[in-house]
Protein backbone atom coordinates (compact mmCIF):
# COMPACT_ATOMS: atom_id res chain seq x y z
CA UNK A 1 0.00 0.00 0.00
CA UNK A 2 3.13 2.54 1.16
CA UNK A 3 4.58 1.80 -2.48
CA UNK A 4 1.05 2.65 -4.33
CA UNK A 5 0.75 5.75 -2.52
CA UNK A 6 4.36 6.62 -3.37
CA UNK A 7 4.08 5.87 -6.95
CA UNK A 8 0.70 8.10 -6.98
CA UNK A 9 2.11 11.11 -5.35
CA UNK A 10 4.76 10.55 -7.83
CA UNK A 11 2.06 10.42 -10.62
CA UNK A 12 0.51 13.83 -9.36
CA UNK A 13 3.77 15.20 -8.89
CA UNK A 14 4.81 14.49 -12.58
CA UNK A 15 0.81 15.61 -13.33
CA UNK A 16 1.34 18.61 -11.96
CA UNK A 17 4.57 19.65 -13.17
CA UNK A 18 3.76 19.05 -16.81
CA UNK A 19 0.43 21.47 -15.69
CA UNK A 20 2.95 24.09 -14.73
CA UNK A 21 4.97 24.05 -17.98
CA UNK A 22 2.39 23.96 -20.16
CA UNK A 23 0.90 26.43 -18.26
CA UNK A 24 4.15 28.43 -18.13
CA UNK A 25 4.02 27.88 -22.24
CA UNK A 26 1.15 28.84 -22.94
CA UNK A 27 2.01 32.18 -20.66
CA UNK A 28 5.50 32.81 -22.87
CA UNK A 29 3.44 32.45 -26.18
CA UNK A 30 0.25 34.88 -24.99
CA UNK A 31 3.14 37.32 -23.54
CA UNK A 32 5.12 36.80 -26.90
CA UNK A 33 2.02 37.75 -28.79
CA UNK A 34 1.11 40.65 -26.56
CA UNK A 35 4.53 42.16 -27.15
CA UNK A 36 4.62 41.28 -30.76
CA UNK A 37 1.61 43.31 -31.40
CA UNK A 38 3.69 46.45 -29.34
CA UNK A 39 6.07 45.94 -31.91
CA UNK A 40 3.57 46.64 -34.39
CA UNK A 41 1.89 49.02 -32.88
CA UNK A 42 5.17 50.85 -32.16
CA UNK A 43 6.39 50.24 -35.90
CA UNK A 44 2.91 51.48 -37.74
CA UNK A 45 3.39 55.18 -35.40
CA UNK A 46 6.91 54.96 -36.84
CA UNK A 47 7.96 54.78 -32.83
CA UNK A 48 11.69 53.07 -33.62
CA UNK A 49 12.69 53.47 -29.93
CA UNK A 50 9.41 51.53 -28.20
CA UNK A 51 9.54 49.27 -31.65
CA UNK A 52 13.34 48.30 -31.04
CA UNK A 53 11.98 48.09 -26.96
CA UNK A 54 9.89 45.71 -27.77
CA UNK A 55 11.43 43.31 -30.13
CA UNK A 56 14.38 43.30 -27.44
CA UNK A 57 11.67 41.78 -24.96
CA UNK A 58 10.37 39.85 -27.69
CA UNK A 59 13.64 38.27 -28.66
CA UNK A 60 14.25 37.95 -24.70
CA UNK A 61 10.81 35.30 -24.68
CA UNK A 62 11.87 33.44 -27.45
CA UNK A 63 15.43 33.89 -29.06
CA UNK A 64 14.69 31.14 -31.18
CA UNK A 65 12.79 32.85 -33.63
CA UNK A 66 14.62 33.80 -36.70
CA UNK A 67 11.90 36.37 -37.96
CA UNK A 68 12.20 38.37 -34.29
CA UNK A 69 15.79 38.48 -34.77
CA UNK A 70 15.86 39.87 -38.50
CA UNK A 71 12.98 42.75 -37.08
CA UNK A 72 15.11 44.21 -34.48
CA UNK A 73 18.12 44.09 -36.71
CA UNK A 74 16.50 46.15 -39.20
CA UNK A 75 14.61 48.39 -36.59
CA UNK A 76 18.37 49.03 -34.82
CA UNK A 77 20.17 49.91 -38.34
CA UNK A 78 17.15 52.25 -38.35
CA UNK A 79 18.05 54.36 -35.67
CA UNK A 80 21.73 53.90 -36.60
CA UNK A 81 22.12 50.97 -33.59
CA UNK A 82 24.74 49.36 -35.70
CA UNK A 83 26.54 46.91 -33.38
CA UNK A 84 22.81 45.40 -32.03
CA UNK A 85 22.01 45.56 -35.55
CA UNK A 86 24.97 42.73 -36.67
CA UNK A 87 24.54 40.77 -33.33
CA UNK A 88 20.47 40.84 -34.48
CA UNK A 89 21.62 40.00 -38.02
CA UNK A 90 24.46 37.18 -37.01
CA UNK A 91 21.79 35.38 -34.28
CA UNK A 92 19.39 35.25 -37.19
CA UNK A 93 22.02 33.49 -39.43
CA UNK A 94 22.97 30.65 -37.32
CA UNK A 95 19.22 30.11 -36.75
CA UNK A 96 18.71 30.28 -40.67
CA UNK A 97 21.13 29.86 -42.83
CA UNK A 98 19.46 29.49 -46.01
CA UNK A 99 17.97 33.26 -45.48
CA UNK A 100 19.89 35.05 -48.42
CA UNK A 101 18.47 38.66 -47.11
CA UNK A 102 20.22 38.07 -43.77
CA UNK A 103 23.59 36.74 -45.19
CA UNK A 104 22.97 40.08 -47.50
CA UNK A 105 22.46 41.95 -44.39
CA UNK A 106 25.21 40.58 -42.81
CA UNK A 107 27.62 42.01 -45.31
CA UNK A 108 25.97 44.92 -46.02
CA UNK A 109 27.17 45.88 -42.36
CA UNK A 110 30.68 44.65 -42.71
CA UNK A 111 31.07 47.00 -45.92
CA UNK A 112 29.85 49.79 -43.37
CA UNK A 113 32.43 48.73 -40.97
CA UNK A 114 35.13 48.55 -43.19
CA UNK A 115 35.61 44.95 -42.32
CA UNK A 116 36.02 44.09 -45.94
CA UNK A 117 37.79 40.64 -45.58
CA UNK A 118 34.40 39.63 -43.51
CA UNK A 119 32.48 40.79 -46.17
CA UNK A 120 34.12 39.26 -49.24
CA UNK A 121 33.88 35.84 -47.64
CA UNK A 122 30.96 36.03 -47.06
CA UNK A 123 30.05 37.34 -50.44
CA UNK A 124 31.71 34.03 -51.54
CA UNK A 125 28.84 31.89 -49.63
CA UNK A 126 26.19 33.98 -50.98
CA UNK A 127 27.48 33.47 -54.48
CA UNK A 128 27.13 29.32 -53.77
CA UNK A 129 23.28 29.87 -52.99
CA UNK A 130 22.46 33.28 -54.86
CA UNK A 131 24.59 34.26 -57.44
CA UNK A 132 22.15 36.72 -59.02
CA UNK A 133 22.30 38.48 -55.65
CA UNK A 134 22.73 42.43 -55.74
CA UNK A 135 25.12 42.29 -52.31
CA UNK A 136 28.10 40.57 -54.47
CA UNK A 137 27.94 43.28 -56.84
CA UNK A 138 27.82 46.10 -54.17
CA UNK A 139 30.56 43.75 -52.15
CA UNK A 140 33.15 44.10 -54.92
CA UNK A 141 32.32 47.63 -55.75
CA UNK A 142 32.17 48.79 -52.14
CA UNK A 143 35.65 46.97 -51.92
CA UNK A 144 36.81 48.59 -54.66
CA UNK A 145 36.28 52.17 -53.45
CA UNK A 146 38.05 51.43 -49.88
CA UNK A 147 41.33 50.16 -52.50
CA UNK A 148 41.01 53.79 -54.35
CA UNK A 149 39.26 51.99 -57.37
CA UNK A 150 36.85 54.62 -58.45
CA UNK A 151 35.81 53.41 -62.02
CA UNK A 152 35.50 49.90 -60.96
CA UNK A 153 33.42 50.71 -57.98
CA UNK A 154 31.25 53.20 -60.45
CA UNK A 155 31.00 50.26 -62.66
CA UNK A 156 29.60 48.18 -60.42
CA UNK A 157 27.08 50.23 -59.02
CA UNK A 158 25.87 50.99 -62.47
CA UNK A 159 25.89 47.32 -63.32
CA UNK A 160 23.00 47.38 -60.64
CA UNK A 161 21.14 50.63 -61.23
CA UNK A 162 20.74 49.31 -65.11
CA UNK A 163 18.16 46.71 -63.57
CA UNK A 164 17.26 48.61 -60.65
CA UNK A 165 17.62 52.10 -61.38
CA UNK A 166 16.59 52.96 -57.91
CA UNK A 167 18.31 50.71 -56.09
CA UNK A 168 18.88 52.30 -51.94
CA UNK A 169 22.49 50.56 -51.33
CA UNK A 170 23.57 51.08 -55.29
CA UNK A 171 22.72 54.74 -55.37
CA UNK A 172 24.71 55.02 -52.15
CA UNK A 173 27.80 53.75 -53.32
CA UNK A 174 27.73 56.17 -56.46
CA UNK A 175 27.19 59.31 -54.43
CA UNK A 176 30.11 57.36 -52.37
CA UNK A 177 32.16 57.41 -55.25
CA UNK A 178 31.39 60.89 -56.57
CA UNK A 179 32.49 62.42 -53.33
CA UNK A 180 35.79 60.67 -53.37
CA UNK A 181 36.03 61.66 -56.52
CA UNK A 182 35.08 65.61 -55.06
CA UNK A 183 32.13 66.07 -56.95
CA UNK A 184 30.40 66.64 -53.94
CA UNK A 185 27.28 68.90 -55.96
CA UNK A 186 26.96 65.89 -58.13
CA UNK A 187 26.77 63.47 -54.98
CA UNK A 188 23.61 65.74 -53.57
CA UNK A 189 22.13 66.33 -56.75
CA UNK A 190 21.91 61.81 -57.53
CA UNK A 191 20.74 61.74 -53.68
CA UNK A 192 18.10 64.29 -54.16
CA UNK A 193 16.71 63.22 -56.63
CA UNK A 194 17.00 59.37 -55.48
CA UNK A 195 14.85 60.70 -52.32
CA UNK A 196 12.21 62.71 -54.38
CA UNK A 197 11.37 59.21 -56.18
CA UNK A 198 11.57 57.18 -52.94
CA UNK A 199 10.84 59.22 -50.07
CA UNK A 200 11.49 56.51 -47.62
CA UNK A 201 14.69 55.83 -48.48
CA UNK A 202 15.83 56.55 -45.02
CA UNK A 203 19.82 55.61 -45.74
CA UNK A 204 19.43 58.05 -48.59
CA UNK A 205 17.77 60.47 -46.65
CA UNK A 206 20.79 60.22 -44.09
CA UNK A 207 23.38 59.98 -46.66
CA UNK A 208 21.95 63.52 -47.76
CA UNK A 209 21.85 64.89 -44.22
CA UNK A 210 25.66 64.02 -44.20
CA UNK A 211 26.47 65.86 -47.77
CA UNK A 212 24.28 68.56 -46.65
CA UNK A 213 26.59 69.13 -43.44
CA UNK A 214 30.11 68.51 -44.82
CA UNK A 215 28.93 71.79 -47.56
CA UNK A 216 27.90 73.54 -44.25
CA UNK A 217 24.09 73.72 -45.91
CA UNK A 218 22.33 74.13 -42.85
CA UNK A 219 19.50 75.06 -44.93
CA UNK A 220 19.73 71.61 -46.43
CA UNK A 221 20.08 69.70 -43.22
CA UNK A 222 16.86 71.13 -42.25
CA UNK A 223 14.89 70.57 -45.30
CA UNK A 224 15.92 66.68 -45.27
CA UNK A 225 15.94 66.01 -42.11
CA UNK A 226 12.48 67.59 -41.88
CA UNK A 227 11.37 64.88 -44.92
CA UNK A 228 13.30 62.17 -42.34
CA UNK A 229 11.39 62.55 -39.27
CA UNK A 230 7.99 62.35 -41.36
CA UNK A 231 9.26 58.50 -42.26
CA UNK A 232 10.23 58.36 -38.41
CA UNK A 233 7.94 61.07 -36.79
CA UNK A 234 9.10 59.22 -33.38
CA UNK A 235 12.81 59.39 -33.40
CA UNK A 236 13.90 62.31 -31.03
CA UNK A 237 17.33 62.71 -32.51
CA UNK A 238 16.07 63.68 -35.85
CA UNK A 239 13.91 66.17 -34.70
CA UNK A 240 16.68 67.86 -32.44
CA UNK A 241 18.71 67.91 -35.69
CA UNK A 242 15.98 69.63 -37.17
CA UNK A 243 16.43 71.76 -34.52
CA UNK A 244 19.64 72.46 -34.22
CA UNK A 245 19.87 73.10 -38.12
CA UNK A 246 16.46 75.12 -38.46
CA UNK A 247 18.14 78.01 -35.79
CA UNK A 248 21.45 77.51 -37.66
CA UNK A 249 20.36 78.54 -40.94
CA UNK A 250 18.38 81.42 -39.35
CA UNK A 251 14.81 79.92 -38.83
CA UNK A 252 14.46 80.71 -35.61
CA UNK A 253 10.64 80.52 -35.48
CA UNK A 254 10.70 76.61 -37.45
CA UNK A 255 13.05 75.73 -34.49
CA UNK A 256 10.97 77.14 -32.23
CA UNK A 257 8.03 75.44 -33.16
CA UNK A 258 9.70 72.01 -33.81
CA UNK A 259 10.95 72.12 -30.33
CA UNK A 260 7.19 72.51 -28.91
CA UNK A 261 6.48 69.16 -28.81
CA UNK A 262 9.65 67.53 -27.04
CA UNK A 263 9.44 69.79 -24.52
CA UNK A 264 5.74 68.83 -23.20
CA UNK A 265 5.55 68.05 -19.47
CA UNK A 266 5.56 64.08 -20.17
CA UNK A 267 8.75 64.38 -22.43
CA UNK A 268 12.01 62.33 -21.26
CA UNK A 269 14.23 64.56 -19.00
CA UNK A 270 17.16 64.12 -21.41
CA UNK A 271 15.18 65.08 -24.65
CA UNK A 272 14.26 68.27 -22.87
CA UNK A 273 18.19 69.02 -22.05
CA UNK A 274 19.00 68.12 -25.28
CA UNK A 275 16.13 70.95 -26.85
CA UNK A 276 17.39 73.47 -24.67
CA UNK A 277 20.99 72.65 -25.16
CA UNK A 278 20.28 73.84 -28.57
CA UNK A 279 18.24 77.03 -27.39
CA UNK A 280 21.44 78.81 -25.35
CA UNK A 281 23.89 77.77 -27.97
CA UNK A 282 21.66 79.29 -30.62
CA UNK A 283 19.02 81.35 -29.45
CA UNK A 284 19.84 83.42 -26.80
CA UNK A 285 18.08 86.68 -25.92
CA UNK A 286 14.95 87.39 -23.36
CA UNK A 287 12.47 86.04 -25.92
CA UNK A 288 13.75 82.27 -25.31
CA UNK A 289 14.22 82.81 -21.82
CA UNK A 290 10.59 84.11 -21.45
CA UNK A 291 8.86 80.98 -23.56
CA UNK A 292 11.56 78.74 -21.15
CA UNK A 293 10.19 80.04 -18.09
CA UNK A 294 6.80 79.78 -19.05
CA UNK A 295 7.10 76.04 -20.20
CA UNK A 296 9.07 75.39 -16.69
CA UNK A 297 6.22 76.24 -14.70
CA UNK A 298 4.10 73.57 -16.15
CA UNK A 299 6.98 71.01 -16.04
CA UNK A 300 7.80 68.11 -13.38
CA UNK A 301 10.18 67.96 -11.01
CA UNK A 302 12.99 66.11 -13.07
CA UNK A 303 12.12 68.52 -16.01
CA UNK A 304 12.24 71.24 -14.00
CA UNK A 305 15.81 70.83 -13.31
CA UNK A 306 16.55 70.90 -17.15
CA UNK A 307 15.41 74.09 -17.36
CA UNK A 308 17.15 74.82 -14.30
CA UNK A 309 20.64 73.97 -16.13
CA UNK A 310 19.45 76.01 -18.85
CA UNK A 311 18.89 79.29 -17.34
CA UNK A 312 22.78 79.16 -15.64
CA UNK A 313 23.91 78.14 -19.25
CA UNK A 314 21.73 80.96 -20.42
CA UNK A 315 22.66 83.64 -18.06
CA UNK A 316 19.68 83.82 -15.51
CA UNK A 317 21.25 82.15 -12.85
CA UNK A 318 18.42 83.64 -10.48
CA UNK A 319 15.76 81.37 -12.22
CA UNK A 320 17.77 78.58 -12.00
CA UNK A 321 18.05 78.67 -8.36
CA UNK A 322 14.20 79.70 -7.96
CA UNK A 323 13.75 75.95 -9.57
CA UNK A 324 16.88 74.16 -7.82
CA UNK A 325 15.73 75.35 -4.54
CA UNK A 326 16.95 78.51 -3.22
CA UNK A 327 18.74 76.79 -0.30
CA UNK A 328 21.48 73.91 -0.46
CA UNK A 329 19.61 70.76 0.73
CA UNK A 330 22.16 69.06 3.15
CA UNK A 331 23.30 66.28 3.85
CA UNK A 332 23.84 65.83 0.14
CA UNK A 333 21.90 62.37 -1.38
CA UNK A 334 21.78 60.65 -4.75
CA UNK A 335 18.10 62.25 -4.72
CA UNK A 336 19.06 65.91 -4.22
CA UNK A 337 22.86 66.02 -5.65
CA UNK A 338 22.12 67.32 -8.57
CA UNK A 339 19.69 70.17 -7.55
CA UNK A 340 22.81 71.06 -5.47
CA UNK A 341 24.86 71.21 -7.85
CA UNK A 342 22.62 73.18 -9.84
CA UNK A 343 22.22 75.67 -7.13
CA UNK A 344 26.12 75.82 -6.73
CA UNK A 345 26.31 76.90 -10.23
CA UNK A 346 23.83 79.32 -9.48
CA UNK A 347 25.59 80.80 -6.49
CA UNK A 348 29.19 80.92 -8.83
CA UNK A 349 27.25 82.92 -11.16
CA UNK A 350 26.40 85.39 -8.92
CA UNK A 351 29.48 85.81 -7.35
CA UNK A 352 28.88 83.63 -4.16
CA UNK A 353 32.33 82.00 -4.60
CA UNK A 354 32.64 80.66 -1.07
CA UNK A 355 29.02 79.17 -0.77
CA UNK A 356 29.49 78.09 -4.03
CA UNK A 357 33.09 76.15 -3.50
CA UNK A 358 31.68 74.55 -0.29
CA UNK A 359 28.46 73.48 -2.12
CA UNK A 360 30.09 71.73 -5.16
CA UNK A 361 32.57 70.17 -2.66
CA UNK A 362 29.80 68.75 -0.70
CA UNK A 363 28.83 67.19 -3.76
CA UNK A 364 31.16 66.21 -5.19
CA UNK A 365 32.09 64.39 -1.52
CA UNK A 366 29.05 62.28 -2.22
CA UNK A 367 30.01 61.66 -5.43
CA UNK A 368 33.51 62.58 -7.14
CA UNK A 369 32.24 61.99 -10.54
CA UNK A 370 29.12 64.20 -11.05
CA UNK A 371 29.91 65.69 -14.32
CA UNK A 372 27.85 69.07 -13.77
CA UNK A 373 29.54 69.75 -10.27
CA UNK A 374 32.81 69.13 -12.12
CA UNK A 375 32.19 71.38 -14.87
CA UNK A 376 31.21 73.86 -12.44
CA UNK A 377 34.06 74.18 -10.07
CA UNK A 378 36.31 74.09 -12.61
CA UNK A 379 35.12 76.73 -13.70
CA UNK A 380 34.76 78.65 -10.08
CA UNK A 381 38.29 78.07 -9.64
CA UNK A 382 39.42 79.73 -13.31
CA UNK A 383 37.21 82.75 -11.60
CA UNK A 384 39.03 83.00 -8.63
CA UNK A 385 42.54 82.36 -10.51
CA UNK A 386 42.86 78.81 -9.08
CA UNK A 387 43.93 77.14 -12.67
CA UNK A 388 45.53 74.82 -11.24
CA UNK A 389 43.08 73.39 -9.12
CA UNK A 390 40.64 73.91 -12.63
CA UNK A 391 42.81 71.70 -14.76
CA UNK A 392 42.67 68.57 -11.80
CA UNK A 393 39.11 68.58 -12.52
CA UNK A 394 38.92 69.34 -16.22
CA UNK A 395 41.32 66.36 -16.61
CA UNK A 396 39.14 64.04 -14.23
CA UNK A 397 36.29 65.35 -16.47
CA UNK A 398 38.03 64.21 -19.49
CA UNK A 399 38.86 60.58 -17.97
CA UNK A 400 34.95 60.32 -17.15
CA UNK A 401 34.03 61.17 -21.00
CA UNK A 402 37.12 60.54 -23.24
CA UNK A 403 34.46 62.00 -25.98
CA UNK A 404 33.54 65.32 -24.95
CA UNK A 405 34.77 68.44 -26.71
CA UNK A 406 33.02 70.21 -24.22
CA UNK A 407 35.31 69.31 -21.50
CA UNK A 408 38.60 68.63 -23.57
CA UNK A 409 37.99 72.75 -24.52
CA UNK A 410 37.75 72.92 -20.59
CA UNK A 411 40.89 71.93 -20.15
CA UNK A 412 42.21 73.60 -22.63
CA UNK A 413 40.94 77.30 -21.13
CA UNK A 414 42.15 75.47 -18.01
CA UNK A 415 45.49 75.81 -19.19
CA UNK A 416 45.62 78.92 -21.03
CA UNK A 417 44.62 80.47 -17.81
CA UNK A 418 47.54 78.97 -16.13
CA UNK A 419 49.71 80.58 -18.65
CA UNK A 420 50.79 76.96 -20.06
CA UNK A 421 50.59 77.43 -23.71
CA UNK A 422 52.81 74.02 -24.23
CA UNK A 423 50.17 72.00 -22.40
CA UNK A 424 47.06 74.20 -23.94
CA UNK A 425 48.56 72.96 -27.28
CA UNK A 426 48.71 69.61 -26.73
CA UNK A 427 45.60 69.47 -25.22
CA UNK A 428 43.91 70.78 -28.52
CA UNK A 429 45.66 68.35 -30.89
CA UNK A 430 44.96 65.33 -28.29
CA UNK A 431 41.54 66.53 -28.99
CA UNK A 432 41.90 66.91 -32.57
CA UNK A 433 43.19 63.29 -33.30
CA UNK A 434 41.04 61.59 -30.84
CA UNK A 435 37.71 63.52 -31.20
CA UNK A 436 37.77 63.76 -35.25
CA UNK A 437 35.68 66.11 -37.17
CA UNK A 438 34.47 67.85 -34.72
CA UNK A 439 33.70 71.37 -35.66
CA UNK A 440 34.54 73.09 -32.37
CA UNK A 441 37.62 71.60 -31.50
CA UNK A 442 39.29 72.06 -35.25
CA UNK A 443 38.14 76.43 -34.78
CA UNK A 444 39.82 76.26 -31.19
CA UNK A 445 42.92 74.34 -32.71
CA UNK A 446 42.76 76.48 -36.06
CA UNK A 447 43.30 79.58 -33.89
CA UNK A 448 45.45 78.71 -31.74
CA UNK A 449 48.06 77.67 -34.80
CA UNK A 450 47.26 81.02 -36.34
CA UNK A 451 48.53 82.82 -33.28
CA UNK A 452 51.38 80.87 -32.01
CA UNK A 453 52.53 79.01 -35.59
CA UNK A 454 50.95 81.31 -38.30
CA UNK A 455 48.68 80.95 -41.38
CA UNK A 456 50.90 78.21 -42.97
CA UNK A 457 50.38 76.40 -40.01
CA UNK A 458 46.86 76.62 -39.72
CA UNK A 459 46.65 75.95 -43.26
CA UNK A 460 47.63 72.49 -42.33
CA UNK A 461 44.98 72.21 -39.57
CA UNK A 462 42.46 73.08 -42.41
CA UNK A 463 43.99 69.99 -44.59
CA UNK A 464 43.97 67.48 -41.46
CA UNK A 465 40.44 68.68 -40.59
CA UNK A 466 38.87 68.26 -44.14
CA UNK A 467 40.22 64.63 -44.47
CA UNK A 468 38.71 63.86 -41.41
CA UNK A 469 35.61 64.71 -42.20
CA UNK A 470 35.83 62.77 -44.99
CA UNK A 471 36.71 59.54 -43.21
CA UNK A 472 34.04 60.29 -40.86
CA UNK A 473 31.71 60.84 -43.33
CA UNK A 474 33.18 57.24 -45.36
CA UNK A 475 32.54 55.78 -41.86
CA UNK A 476 28.87 57.15 -41.01
CA UNK A 477 28.32 56.37 -44.29
CA UNK A 478 27.23 52.92 -46.25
Amino acid sequence: MKRRNTLFRSALCGIAATVLLLSGCRSAESRAQEVFSQYQSAEAAGDLVAARNALVELVAIDDGVAAYWVALGRVQLQLGQYGGAVNAFTRAYELDKSDVSVLGALIQLALMSGNLDFAEDKARQLELIAPASPVIRLTAGFTALRRGNFDEAHRQAELILASDPYEPTAKLLKARVLHAEGKVDDAIALLTEQVRVRSADLMSLQALIKLYQRQGDWAGVARTADQLSRNSPRNADVRLLYIEAAFRSGSTDAARAASSDLLSPDAPTDVVDRVLALWAEHWPGREALAEARSRAAAAGIHQRLAYATYFNAAGAPDLAAALAGPAPQLPVTRGNMSANAILARSQALRGQTGEAKQLFDAVLGYEPDHVYALRGRAELYMATNRSKAAIRDAQRLISISPASAQDRLLLARAYAAAGDRRHLGRTLWDAFHEIPGNEKVYKALRSYMLTHAGAEAARRVEEEFEQQRTVVFNREVV
